[in-house]
């Protein structure tokens, strides 16, 4: 289960302050004065931590599947094949395509993560795209640590020194906001930093229990919206909550609003631009 959730990054002389919320706390069992360790690549404008070092030879799979009998099956049957350990794996709907996300150790085997790509790949219609993003890269590679800092009202943070902001490409007061994602099965925190001209939405939505209400809520979004994390906590029509946060990529925040209204399988619909003027 993916916990996600944001933070307004504070520029300070000597470091940047990410807030992490209760929610995503709670997700991890992080409490203050632990140490986590950190992962990064040189300008990525992202950080990658665990409560635990994790494996080097540890991967995670990304792949889009169609709705189709059998494609998620043919999937772990590639990893069984090849004899990998899935440390863990899930998939969840959106619309007519099937997210799944796999947590793979690679360790005692002759197989890499491209081969096993390339093999996905070959799966044809069944497999949409696949990504491999390697957020343990083929190494885990310890670059620092962090403490998590307080527990008052507003929650916890994390304080990155300067060198590490310069690392990931912070450079400046250009950054604004970053979104967390919690994965509570590897105890990991992926943060990714947006400088304030991306167009970056908060979008919330009050969907219908009815046939083809997230998949309609899917297509509207698609053509407008890149997204960039989807809470899998608020993300099923039975719930009938559901929230993200993405990217616009096309037209204005109004036409994406008008849309939805007009959507009757849509109760209420939010889409909140962060750091930028519509």
């Amino acid at each position: 289960m993916i916990v996600c959730d944001l933070s307004e990054v504070e520029v300070e002389e000597t470091m940047r302050k990410i807030g992490i919320s209760r929610k995503i706390s709670g997700a991890l069992g992080l409490f203050e004065g632990q140490t986590l360790f950190a992962s990064c690549e040189e300008g990525s404008r992202q950080l990658f931590l665990s409560t635990i070092k994790l494996n080097p030879s540890v991967n995670y799979f990304r792949i889009f599947l169609e709705d189709v009998r059998g494609s998620l099956a043919s999937i772990t049957e590639i990893f069984k094949a090849n004899e990998l350990n899935i440390l863990s794996g899930g998939a969840f709907s959106f619309g007519n395509i099937w997210v799944s996300e796999f947590i793979v150790d690679f360790k005692g085997t002759d197989a890499s993560p491209e081969d096993i790509n390339s093999e996905i790949e070959g799966l044809g219609a069944f497999a949409t795209s696949s990504e491999i993003t390697e957020l343990f890269p083929k190494a885990f590679d310890l670059q620092s640590t962090l403490k998590v800092i307080g527990d008052g009202p507003e929650g916890m943070y994390l304080a990155l020194p300067g060198s590490l902001s310069d690392r990931i490409g912070l450079v400046g007061g250009s950054t604004s906001y970053a979104v967390l994602q919690a994965w509570p099965q590897v105890k990991a925190l992926f943060i990714y930093f947006y400088p304030p001209e991306t167009k970056l939405l908060k979008i919330s939505a009050k969907i219908r229990d009815m046939p083809g209400s997230l998949h309609r809520l899917a297509d509207l979004l698609r053509a407008q919206v890149d997204l960039q994390a989807i809470d899998e906590l608020h993300h099923d029509a039975v719930s009938g909550e559901w929230m993200a946060f993405g990217v616009l990529v096309l037209g204005g925040l109004d036409e994406l609003r008008e849309r939805a209204e007009k959507l009757e399988t849509i109760i209420e619909f939010k889409a909140e631009a962060l750091g930028w003027k519509t």
